[in-house]
């Protein structure tokens, strides 16, 4: 029997609270509700629904107690299951009341879709699920008989997938809700035969009890060839790839082309049935010795045809090398360790690979065997022993000259210790909150390690007021707990404060760096952020948070030419504030009164109120004046960095009795399909973000510092079959997610992505660097292969975790920007195997690795 009850938003409500009253609660046949054990109740609310939240008035007192799901569908919406239990068995009178304490906003648009939501039962959690009829045309062809696909409703976050077959009615019971409704193509197993299907609406709203019907129809089938090329085991090229073309026999077109390294299988599927083909794998030249492999003949039909290339096949023959010299090697090493460095020159008519033993001082080597003069590209890796980067220094190309007189030389360092204090011996990522109550969930779904928030009242360091309380502060150390907590098992989750003490990211640099006041009020708030983050040192958490410190400050600085001595008042406003909160300090005679010495204040104002907290600064990719050099193919990033590099020295930001522990660098903080983000001139794909992980990696190369990539836009690039609006600026999608965490769905292929994105025109005034159209931006970065994650080779490149999104950003949190769970689902699934900077096979696998990602894979359209 239902329940029926009178329901209203009692007055006072705001946008951000609001009290939901359920009174009157009585079966639908007039008798009143008993329930022996607990209240079961279902209904969707603006925010997450804590059991705290609920409050029974009742005629005759019981304890109560409450036990509450939340399941966010987006931003704005989440669906609760509640069990309200009694202390023993009672019946509702009229004038009860059950009110539910809800933190968000009961006075929009929304409010009635919350009230009407509702359902209750006794004893059991009510049924809130509607039907849904789905009906199936006939296959368009016997292969597709028998074959199953998926029908996939969405609703924000909120997924449900349920297969079907051709020729059926299949009815499933579902939440109510507001549906977008995507069906795959209908295919067999191998993809041999295709065939599109089409839904019949794309959208349903489905009401509690309610049905919706939907049909799916089908157009002709297409038949595909498909080829399983694999390599199979072949020690000698291990580390090599193998170039494989598929091209047809009587035209000689080019239907594919893919890289293939030894042990390993690829299907290329989607093929047109051509006829006659010949699969050919290109000679190899390695060491001296060219292995080649015998064409393979096979018919393209709507049929799985395999192709192995085989060591047994294989036929190796040594070169000719007369004229070929002795090539010396000088290696000099501040280090001996026992992981080989492996040295490769690569021509396109000859690869020479060879271990060398890495001994400290400076030792000669020679090329196991003769070289061939030319001219080589040079590759060889930097290696990770004990968490601490080595970087190795060589000439991008070399010139072996016919007459011997040539020689490389290599150069190996320590560089980045990538074990920063207070952050885990393995890559991490943390990502930005907004202290909202959905937040821990969010980041205990993504495993994260870290979560950062802005310090202080206006966020940018309060420069009007001395504050007398930071809740900003305490509230984000307090999450971290939280989150830690549920995570459980020893994870820890540190979290990172981001102060200012002068606000440059303002403009107007120099009333900034001349405001003597505003200095002080801001160096005091860092004091009293400080203080707070020492209040929660316990024998778990020895370091208590983490600091960005200033951001835009060093960027703004480099950008408009303010150097280290340009002079500003520091002493007097430090001492102001060191005063107002009565530390008795002796400020150290190093500290200028110039942009130098402010530096200086700010490291030894870390050291002397918080010593154990771990911190960095910040610096940006436009400092050398603008950022569009990120869309070139030159050496920009390596010259960038060194730039930018020069200039943090310059400002002793590292040197000095006190430094702080990493450097943070940024972009810019707005996901790539919105128009904060692209009219601005960003709008990034592969290339772009290589060369931006590129100049975090000069950075560190330079300064050997540990790098901290910092309020990095995590949204991803969505497919064909996502809900794509029309204007779709508010749905915040982007590249950065789809990058750095790999989305097999895209791999290699941009018209995976959908079409509106691709078709989204870029400002005019940026067309010279970004191009017309989002498209432009897919074919720059051409081949491309976003199948498997960037971070992998992180690490090498001196990073040692990410933090992601931002205030309108899409980060970790499911409240701010694109509100799908993929972030989230990704780290889950890295936390399972992360990446350790203390393993040995670190140094040893990553060139094999790295090499092995370069896969390309171009199909003929």
């Amino acid at each position: 029997m239902a329940i029926l009850f009178d329901i209203k938003v009692e007055s006072g409500a705001s946008q951000w609270y609001g009290v939901i009253s359920i009174s009157n609660i009585r079966n639908s046949d007039g008798t009143a509700v008993r329930v022996e054990h607990f209240l079961g109740l279902k209904f969707r609310s603006p925010a997450a629904v804590q059991p705290t939240d609920f409050n029974l008035q009742l005629q005759s007192w019981r304890a109560t107690t409450a036990r509450t799901q939340n399941d966010q569908i987006d931003g704005q919406h989440w669906n609760v299951e509640a069990e309200v239990g009694l202390e023993s068995a009672y019946t509702f009178a009229a004038t009860d009341k059950v009110q539910i304490g809800i933190n968000g906003d009961l006075t929009g648009d929304d409010v009635e879709t919350y009230l009407s939501s509702f359902a209750l039962a006794a004893d059991a959690l009510p049924s809130t699920n509607g039907t849904v009829r789905i009906q199936t045309a006939s296959a368009p062809d016997p292969a597709l008989y028998s074959v199953a696909q998926t029908v996939t409703f969405t609703e924000g976050s909120q997924i449900h997938a349920q297969a079907v077959s051709p020729g059926t009615t299949t009815p499933i019971s579902l939440p109510s809700g507001n549906y977008q409704v995507s069906v795959s193509p209908l295919a067999n197993h191998t993809y041999t035969v295709v065939a599109n299907a089409q839904m019949h609406p794309t959208s349903i709203a489905l009401s509690a009890g309610g049905t919706a019907a939907l049909v799916i129809d089908y157009g002709p089938a297409q038949h595909y060839a498909r080829l399983d090329l694999a390599v199979g085991p072949i020690p000698v090229l291990d580390d090599e790839e193998l170039d494989i073309s598929v091209v047809v026999r009587n035209t000689g077109e080019v239907l594919a082309e893919v890289g293939l390294a030894p042990d390993n299988m690829l299907p290329l599927t989607g093929l047109p049935t051509a006829g006659a083909v010949d699969v050919n794998a290109r000679t190899i030249s390695l060491n001296n010795v060219r292995y080649s492999f015998p064409s393979k003949l096979r018919n393209l039909t709507a049929s799985v045809e395999a192709v192995v290339f085989t060591e047994a096949e294989m036929t190796s023959t040594a070169v000719d090398t007369g004229g070929y010299v002795t090539l010396p090697v000088f290696i000099t090493s501040d280090v001996a360790v026992a992981t080989p460095l492996t040295v490769r020159l690569v021509a396109p008519n000859m690869t020479y690979k060879q271990d060398f033993h890495l001994l400290a001082g400076t030792h000669i080597y020679d090329f196991a065997v003769p070289v061939q003069p030319q001219h080589y590209d040079v590759e060889v890796s930097d290696f990770i022993i004990d968490g601490t980067v080595h970087n190795v220094f060589t000439p991008v190309q070399a010139l072996v000259l016919p007459n011997g007189t040539s020689r490389l030389t290599i150069d190996v360092a320590k560089g980045a210790n990538l074990n920063v204090r207070g952050f885990p011996s393995f890559l991490s990522f943390g990502g930005c909150a907004d202290l909202t109550p959905g937040n821990a969930a969010d980041f205990v779904a993504a495993r994260a390690s870290s979560v950062f928030k802005y310090a202080g009242f206006d966020g940018a360091g309060d420069a009007n007021v001395y504050l007398t309380s930071d809740n900003q502060t305490t509230a984000t150390v307090l999450l971290a707990r939280d989150v830690e907590r549920q995570i459980g098992g020893g994870h820890k989750v540190l979290p990172v404060i981001v102060s200012y003490t002068c606000n440059l990211s303002l403009g107007d640099t120099p009333t900034q760096l001349a405001n003597k006041q505003g200095l002080a009020h801001s160096f005091g708030n860092l004091i009293l952020s400080l203080n707070l983050v020492n209040e929660h040192i316990d024998a778990d958490h020895p370091v208590p948070a983490g600091y960005v410190i200033n951001p835009d400050f060093l960027g703004a600085c480099q950008q408009g030419g303010f150097g280290p001595e340009y002079a500003m008042p520091v002493r007097e406003p430090l001492r102001m504030a060191l005063d107002h909160w009565n530390v008795a300090a002796t400020i150290p005679s190093h500290i200028e009164e110039n942009i130098r010495g402010y530096v200086a204040a700010v490291n030894w104002l870390f050291r002397t109120i918080a010593p154990a907290v771990t911190y960095g600064w910040q610096v940006n990719l436009w400092g050398v004046g603008a950022s569009e050099w990120i869309y070139s193919s030159d050496d920009a990033p390596r010259l960038n960095a060194l730039e930018t590099a020069a200039f943090i020295r310059a400002m002793r930001v590292h040197e000095g009795p006190d430094v702080p522990d990493f450097l943070a660098v940024d972009r810019y903080e707005a996901d790539d399909f919105t128009i904060r983000s692209y009219a601005n001139g960003y709008c990034y794909w592969t290339h772009e973000w290589k060369r931006f992980f590129d100049f975090c990696a000069g950075l560190s190369r330079d300064l050997k510092f540990p790098i901290m990539p910092w309020q990095v836009p995590a949204s991803h690039a969505p497919l064909v079959s996502d809900a794509v609006n029309v204007d779709f600026d508010t749905q915040n999608w982007g590249t950065g997610g789809t990058y750095i965490f790999g989305d097999a769905a895209i791999g290699s292929d941009y018209h995976n992505i959908h079409p509106r994105i691709v078709a989204l025109q870029f400002p005019q005034a940026f067309h010279w660097a970004m191009g017309s159209t989002a498209e432009d931006m897919f074919k720059r970065s051409e081949p491309f292969d976003v199948s498997v994650p960037a971070y992998g080779d992180f690490p090498y490149r001196g990073i040692f975790t990410m933090l992601l999104g931002g205030g309108a950003t899409t980060g970790i949190i499911s409240t701010v920007g694109d509100d799908t769970s993929f972030v989230r689902d990704k780290l889950a699934a890295y936390m399972n195997n992360p990446i350790s900077f203390m393993a040995d096979k670190v140094g040893q696998d990553a060139p094999k690795v790295l090499r092995r990602v370069k896969a390309r894979r171009k199909i003929c359209r």
